[in-house]
């Protein structure tokens, strides 16, 4: 009896022992979210752009293509890395001539980008349902808030999948006189793929501008 108690004292030992020295599994890589907004020198996207405006019973409307290269590394004021991007359009021979040039940035907790010399925080890292922020937070504008409607979730358009996407919404809340829808979905390792713009006040004389963007090409 002694013998059977001794030997069931070092068996358990030896587990306890063994199990104690068995190295540590390495962590899983977190992901922050960061392939949705790349910066790849040398990506691509093209877009086709639907514009709309209302002013009183005045209603113009036109379309054109986009074509957005990431062309070159620099650091912007704050000493921060950042890629430079070209922005074309498609002239009437089919051929892409240069229109604006934009910036972005990222860094561990969100995205920024310089659009017509306007700085907005696009998103924030990781993506989450959570996730409330002020898109014009680098800028003098009105504050608007932005969130995430949807998380990883697969999506498409214009014969283009993606496996994981995120959407961008406005929190702005729509009345009988002012009106502003805001939406941008982002797939990982493209970039922005969807974007529309709804905004509209009919108090005293209608005034309204809509714009949506869509992807139909991307690369690198």
């Amino acid at each position: 009896m002694k013998h059977g108690i001794y030997l069931l004292l070092i068996t358990a030992t030896t587990l306890v022992l063994s199990g104690g020295c068995k190295k540590d599994e390495p962590a899983a890589a977190v992901d922050l979210g960061h392939a949705y907004f790349p910066s790849t020198i040398g990506s691509w996207i093209e877009y086709h752009v639907d514009s709309m405006r209302v002013v009183g019973q005045a209603v113009s409307e036109w379309s054109y293509d986009i074509r957005e290269v990431l062309t070159e590394n620099f650091n912007d004021l704050e000493g921060r890395p950042a890629q430079r991007i070209i922005r074309y359009t498609r002239d009437s021979s089919g051929m892409w001539q240069p229109k604006d040039v934009w910036w972005q940035t990222r860094d561990m907790v969100r995205a920024e980008r310089s659009e017509e010399n306007m700085r907005r925080v696009k998103l924030v890292f990781p993506p989450r349902y959570s996730s409330f922020w002020n898109t014009n937070a680098t800028n003098t504008s009105e504050p608007f808030e932005l969130t995430y409607d949807e998380v990883d979730i697969p999506w498409s358009v214009n014969n283009l999948s993606f496996d994981s996407t995120v959407l961008v919404i406005g929190t702005y809340e729509t009345n009988v006189v002012n009106s502003k829808i805001y939406m941008e979905r982002y797939a990982k390792n493209v970039g922005m793929v969807y974007r529309e713009v709804d905004s509209s006040e009919t108090q005293g004389t209608i005034d309204r501008w809509k714009v949506v963007y869509t992807a139909t090409s991307f690369g690198q």
